[in-house]
C-alpha cells in the first residue's frame, strides 16, 4: 500500500516537473528570436560603454592624471598629444548618456518586455548590472531551465510592472566566468 502511493507520488512529482520545463520552453519558444537580436545589441552596447570609459580615462590624463591610465591606452594618449586632439569632460558626460538612453531603448521599443538586465564582469571580477527599468531587479529564485542555444535559460515568474505585478517568462543568457564577459535576462511578456 505505501509503495505504490510512494509510486503514484513520485510520478506525479516527475511529470509535473516535465510539465513545468516544456510549458517554460514553450512559453519562452515565441521570444528567442527577439532575445538573440537583443544578445547582440547588448554587445554593442557594451563595446560603446567601453568606448566612454577609455575616454573618460584619456580625459583624466589629459587633465594631468596620466599614472592612472593602463598601459594599452598610453599609445593612445601620446598620439592625441602629439596631434593636440582635445577631448573633454562634457564629451565623456554626453556620451554617458547616450548609453543610457540606447539601454532604455534597446528594451523599451518592443511592447513584449516587461523588464531587462546586462550583467558585465569587470576586470577586477566585480560585477556591474544595468536595468531596465533602472530600480527593478528580475526575479529572483526561480527555477530555471536549459534551452538548446549554450548558456541560455528560461524560468516562469512574475514580473514588476507599475500596476503590480504580470506573468511573464524570463530568458536569460548566463556570462562566463570571467572579466568581460557579460549575460543578459529579459522579462517577456507570457502568451496567455
Amino acid at each position: 500500500m505505501r509503495r505504490g502511493l510512494a509510486c503514484i507520488l513520485l510520478g506525479a512529482s516527475l511529470l509535473g516537473g516535465c510539465s513545468e520545463k516544456s510549458s517554460c520552453r514553450n512559453a519562452a519558444a515565441p521570444h528567442l528570436d527577439e532575445f538573440d537580436e537583443l544578445r547582440h545589441r547588448a554587445l554593442n552596447l557594451l563595446e560603446f560603454r567601453a568606448d566612454v570609459e577609455r575616454r573618460r580615462l584619456l580625459v583624466r590624463a589629459l587633465e594631468g592624471d596620466e599614472e592612472s591610465l593602463p598601459p594599452n591606452l598610453k599609445p593612445v594618449f601620446e598620439r592625441m598629444r602629439q596631434e593636440r586632439v582635445t577631448l573633454t569632460a562634457k564629451e565623456v558626460a554626453e556620451g554617458e548618456a547616450s548609453f543610457w538612453r540606447m539601454l532604455e531603448l534597446m528594451f523599451s521599443e518592443n511592447e513584449n518586455i516587461l523588464q531587462g538586465e546586462i550583467v558585465f564582469i569587470e576586470r577586477d571580477e566585480s560585477t556591474t548590472v544595468f536595468r531596465y527599468p533602472p530600480k527593478r531587479e528580475v526575479p529572483a529564485g526561480r527555477r530555471w531551465h536549459g534551452l538548446r542555444q549554450h548558456r541560455t535559460f528560461c524560468a516562469i515568474a512574475d514580473c514588476l510592472v507599475d500596476a503590480g505585478t504580470e506573468p511573464c517568462v524570463l530568458v536569460q543568457l548566463r556570462p562566463r566566468d570571467y572579466s568581460g564577459s557579460a549575460g543578459l535576462t529579459v522579462g517577456f511578456k507570457r502568451n496567455p
